[in-house]
């Protein structure tokens, strides 16, 4: 590290349990930890503060990170610290005031925590907050920096398999959101961030809740990029019985097992590239490429392909999907809709009437 190279203060907002109980939908989880961990890997960040309005959970993390500045108030952690860098690691339908709160507090960058906004109505405000302010955002849709995921991506747009037919991916028990919004955002990556024409939405909502709002029980999303590829992700069921993920193409197809092996089936036949062993396959690897983007963007650098210019579009696409389910028609991109609330909050006030 050069001598002249800024360190850049972190404060993280919502801690997380203060107790390891282990990944399950709905519940809290311990994502605020991931953000400390990472902050401490790094030469360039300085973790200070924490934020969270749980007691416990607060003097938790304060020892876990050995971090003298814990406050009720994560207004007041801004205004009392002045943090050059925040995690907004809470739930969804708190990000964008938490957002425009760093911002209109000086805070030069922001990671917040995916799915990254509640409402069609906070795509633009979350916008012009950043905008006016020249706040950095990025958000952790880190799979992107998985090598088994960045050699699928090359292998598919290059014309291993012929041309883009369908992404397919399926998610046993989970949702369009909290998982599936990863998942949204890779077909996204593996279409070169192409603009989606249109989405077409479905969902069954009943009674379940989790993350402080309504939830799915089960939804579909299927949606087109402008360059005529297509894509289906099943919230709730598996689709490829072992494959995480499924790319077709006209003359073959790459299937994807976990996160860091690929499959590839095309004329040449059927072979298997495993990233199992490489470096850049451990979750810290990829966070740590998260932080570094972000720096290298303070530091003057242009904007990471995890910046708010494109995680704006991956977070339309998640609540397009929604608000086509919502309103029982086609969704064509851009989202022109001012709902301000989360739109499944919508489907289960509707449905259980």
């Amino acid at each position: 590290m050069a001598e002249t190279e800024p360190i850049y203060t972190a404060a993280v907002i919502g801690a997380g349990k203060a107790k390891d109980e282990g990944f399950f939908k709905g519940g809290g989880h311990r994502i605020g930890y991931t953000h400390g961990e990472t902050y401490g890997r790094s030469q360039r960040t300085r973790l200070i503060a924490v934020a969270d309005i749980n007691a416990e959970n607060l003097h938790a993390y304060q020892e876990a990170f050995d971090i003298d500045q814990g406050f009720a108030d994560y207004r007041e952690m801004l205004a009392t610290v002045q943090p050059d860098i925040v995690s907004i690691c809470t739930y969804v339908g708190l990000h964008r005031q938490m957002i425009v709160d760093a911002c209109n507090a000086g805070v030069k960058g922001i990671i917040c925590e995916k799915p990254f906004l509640a409402a069609p109505a906070d795509l633009a405000a979350v916008a012009a907050a950043a905008a006016a302010s020249g706040t950095k955002i990025v958000v952790p849709y880190i799979r992107r920096y998985f090598p088994a995921f960045a050699r699928a991506k090359e292998l598919y747009t290059g014309g291993a398999v012929g041309e883009p037919l369908m992404c397919i991916a399926g998610l046993p028990d989970w949702d369009l959101s909290e998982w599936g919004s990863h998942w949204l955002d890779m077909f996204r990556f593996f279409h070169d961030d192409q603009p989606v024409l249109w989405v077409l939405g479905q969902a069954r909502v009943r009674d379940q809740r989790g993350y402080g709002h309504a939830m799915e029980d089960h939804a579909v999303a299927y949606f087109a990029f402008a360059n005529g590829g297509k894509a289906i992700l099943d919230g709730g069921m598996a689709m490829n019985g072992e494959w995480t993920m499924t790319l077709l193409g006209t003359t073959g197809a790459i299937r994807i097992r976990r996160e860091d092996e690929i499959v590839v089936e095309d004329a040449g036949g059927h072979r298997v590239e495993s990233f199992v062993d490489h470096p850049g396959s451990s979750y810290a690897a990829i966070w740590n490429c998260l932080l570094a983007d972000l720096v290298a963007w303070l530091d003057g650098g242009a904007e990471p392909m995890l910046g708010l210019t494109n995680v704006l579009e991956s977070s339309e696409l998640n609540l397009a999907a929604y608000v086509s389910a919502l309103r029982g028609d086609r969704v064509d991109l851009p989202l022109v809709d001012d709902l301000a609330e989360w739109p499944v909050e919508a489907m289960a006030r509707r449905n259980t009437r």
